[in-house]
């Protein structure tokens, strides 16, 4: 039996409303507080407190933190993921609220500059430990032969000395 036209409408309907509410804003419904808390905190943390800046907001007793903390936890409350509520904050405050950069443009950089100087510094002892290396193993290696002068030189020199003693 196929549903009349005013049924397979109502069907629909609830269809897409369980849909909308599995995707998109279901998931403050589906938060429970200690969620919702971890969600907070780890926001909170990611952001730079505006008026001490050495402090994350979730670290910060500055009334601005707290207020920011606030707004947070009602933005979580509304379903927004944490990507929205980030960009919100640096739409506000700019890139500086952040206190980890993106990791694009310059953010990028910033990433991979200390890997990279890690890597150089050492590569460049292992470099210099090498040379050394090389540089004491060729000190002690075998003198060059001597000249039949030289020899005979170092001969004379020899017995002179063994007959002082």
């Amino acid at each position: 039996m196929i549903p009349s036209p005013p049924l397979r409408a109502l069907l629909m309907m609830l269809l897409a409303l369980t849909l909308i509410l599995l995707f998109a804003g279901g998931t403050a419904l589906a938060l429970s507080e200690e969620e919702l808390e971890r969600r907070v905190q780890q926001i909170s943390d990611e952001l730079r407190c505006p008026t001490c800046q050495a402090l994350s907001v979730k670290d910060s007793e500055a009334s601005f933190s707290k207020q920011i903390r606030d707004k947070v936890r009602r933005m979580v409350e509304e379903g927004q993921s944490d990507d929205d509520i980030k960009a919100y904050f640096v739409a506000r405050y700019g890139e500086w609220i952040l206190r980890a950069p993106k990791k694009e443009g310059l953010g990028l950089v910033l990433w991979i500059l200390p890997g990279a100087a890690i890597l150089g510094v050492g590569g460049l002892l292992v470099w210099r430990v090498r040379r050394s290396a090389k540089q004491a193993e060729s000190r002690q290696t075998a003198p060059p032969s001597l000249s039949p002068q030289q020899r005979e030189r170092l001969d004379r020199d020899l017995k002179r000395f063994k007959e002082e003693d």
